[in-house]
């Protein structure tokens, strides 16, 4: 019988299993499975497993949003409450591992290709330096990368709750609308799926302007139509300005030489329109460091199933 790994990448909407050869790395058999369909994580896995015949799995890596360092978390934006121990029970004698699903997206892009990548600032790469990764999805990752004799190292932090910190008249009053609604305000409650339906209500406000669409998805939509919204547009743009100043901070922050990995399927929903947005400029923006800016190497992954890739880079790692 031969011997597969299974590997999770655990979202707020969708559970995403594959199995992989064990000490190989190539994805087979994916699968999404709605993540509503299921009381708990371990439903969700057995599901999973119950439709392969003839394998014998032997370990698991899991990636999850999540406080993995625990022995229990709730997850923010679904019903799942997770216990590691019931989730080790159920599946018996398979070894299983947790990895932080973002640190996974993370690990994934130390094995892209030129293939997988769109270069969106060449600048003067330093393999030798801190990488940053970012990316907004249901939220906003983010996790440093550092060179070791022994590959690469995740730093996993929580850079997506920082501050909003506002560098315009715009901004100071999207800042004071959400603070009425959300107390404090991190960058993901502006950088995210739900960051973007946050921006255009905001924006709607204070233009005075009716609210046509109610949710990320139709805003994206309305704003890349032949005949598009002009508020959805100017949504999108402001995204992709507070995301390019965002990911500066990141960068400085991390000293990313090594250069800057975006990924997340939020901008890969309007890619062309973020590629030729403000994003770089804004990223420059940081006064008399622009120089340096200008140095740190950007690139876009368009590689899917990152999460998977992670998961599996940390297993062969054990």
């Amino acid at each position: 019988m031969k011997k597969y790994n299974l590997v999770g990448d655990i979202g707020a909407t969708n559970a995403r299993f594959a199995i992989v050869a064990e000490g190989g790395s190539e994805l087979e058999n994916i699968q999404y499975l709605p993540c509503a369909d299921f009381n708990n994580l371990q439903g969700a896995i057995k599901s999973y497993l119950s439709g392969l015949s003839e394998i014998n799995v032997k370990s698991a890596c899991i990636a999850i949003a999540g406080a993995i360092h625990t022995q229990s978390f709730k997850l923010a934006n679904n019903h799942w409450h997770i216990n590691k121990n019931d989730v080790a029970a159920e599946l018996d004698s398979i070894h299983l591992h947790w990895i932080n699903d973002f640190t996974a997206q993370a690990l994934a892009t130390t094995d892209l290709s030129k293939e997988d990548t769109i270069v969106i600032n060449s600048g003067c790469k330093q393999s030798d330096r801190v990488r940053l990764a970012i990316g907004p999805g249901t939220g906003l990752g983010v996790c440093g990368l550092l060179p070791s004799t022994n590959g690469w190292k995740p730093v996993m932090g929580e850079g997506g709750h920082v501050d909003f910190a506002p560098n315009s008249e715009l901004q100071f009053e999207i800042l004071k609308l959400l603070q009425k609604r959300f107390g404090h305000v991190s960058v993901e409650r502006l950088l995210s799926g739900p960051g973007i339906l946050n921006l255009y209500q905001a924006l709607a406000e204070i233009n005075e302007q009716k609210i046509q669409f109610e949710s990320p998805a139709e805003v994206t939509s309305a704003a890349l139509d032949v005949n598009p919204d002009q508020l959805s547009i100017d949504t999108l743009k402001l995204f992709c300005q507070i995301f390019g100043s965002v990911v500066g901070d990141a960068a400085l922050n991390m000293g990313a030489l090594g250069g800057v990995y975006i990924t997340g399927g939020v901008i890969r929903n309007f890619l062309d329109f973020f590629l030729k947005s403000e994003f770089q400029n804004s990223f420059e923006d940081k006064g008399r460091l622009r120089d340096y800016m200008i140095s740190i190497p950007i690139y876009f992954s368009k590689a899917r199933y990152m999460g998977l890739l992670g998961a599996v880079k940390m297993l062969n790692k054990q």
